[in-house]
């Protein structure tokens, strides 16, 4: 039922390794790599984890008849963990990214800058081993994933910020590229979270929403999922990965050409004025 959603997930995974892949052979001759390149790398790799992760679960299609945290199989325990923690972390080094845009020096270690956002990441990780320990529902684990729509959002608007701002054609082209991917993660994560009640299953992320159904309107109609308007074997999951593999291909050009170009953000240059 899930197959669509699971294949284009584990494509999401790929399509990450490769974009990873491409990013080190732009940076490895490079004397010096600046730290918001090392952070969009941070983010394709929480993103390949997730999806990695996120396939499996897909697969034991568990969204579909499962409610609550003790009534998963452990290794489905173990594998939302990881797809839940991938994407938070996700949506953290994309806020990370966006505070390494924002500030005027790039001086100092790019662990310590990202200290918060990885206490942040344990903490949830602490967070959902309890909430599977007290037998928590799912809804309330899918919770977290707020974080990558917040890291979306800010990531959309330091892009435009920078594009709009920015003097270089050519930087200016590569900014908007990059706009553009990021916009359509997003518009991926909003289809998910459009269709979400009517078609993930007896669980989902909108149910505590005070104008979405509780329990999730996929469970409560006859036949289950009848209101979802995708087939199930291509649902809203897939949509989203799809979309979050065309991302991957529209930024990572755009992220090696500004790397070879020198690009620096509006704040530094406004900074060395």
């Amino acid at each position: 039922q899930n197959m669509g959603a699971c294949l284009t997930d584990w494509g999401v995974s790929l399509a990450c390794l490769l974009s990873l892949v491409v990013l080190h052979r732009s940076s490895r001759c490079r004397p010096r790599v600046p730290h918001w390149f090392y952070c969009f790398m941070a983010v394709y790799v929480s993103e390949g984890v997730a999806c990695l992760a996120g396939g499996f679960m897909w697969a034991g299609g568990v969204n579909k008849r499962l409610s609550f945290m003790h009534e998963f199989p452990a290794a489905q325990q173990v594998a939302c963990g990881a797809m839940m923690l991938g994407m938070v972390a996700e949506g953290l080094f994309l806020i990370l990214t966006c505070r390494e845009l924002w500030t005027s020096s790039d001086s100092g270690s790019l662990a310590a800058k990202a200290l918060p956002e990885v206490l942040v990441l344990a903490l949830l990780g602490v967070l959902y081993c309890i909430g599977c320990a007290i037998n928590l529902p799912f809804w309330a684990m899918y919770q977290f994933l707020h974080f990558l729509a917040l890291g979306l959002v800010f990531m959309a608007v330091a892009c435009f910020n920078e594009a709009a701002n920015c003097s270089s054609s050519l930087e200016r082209s590569c900014l908007w590229r990059l706009f553009i991917g990021e916009s359509v993660n997003l518009g991926g994560a909003a289809v998910l979270t459009l269709l979400d009640n009517d078609c993930t299953g007896v669980s989902c992320i909108t149910e505590p929403f005070p104008w979405e159904s509780s329990p999730c309107r996929f469970g409560v109609v006859e036949p289950p999922g009848s209101t979802c308007p995708l087939p199930e074997w291509f649902n809203h999951g897939a949509v989203m990965h799809a979309l979050a593999i065309v991302s991957c291909a529209i930024c990572v050009p755009a992220l090696c050409t500004l790397l070879e170009c020198g690009w620096e953000p509006r704040s530094r240059k406004m900074r060395t004025q």
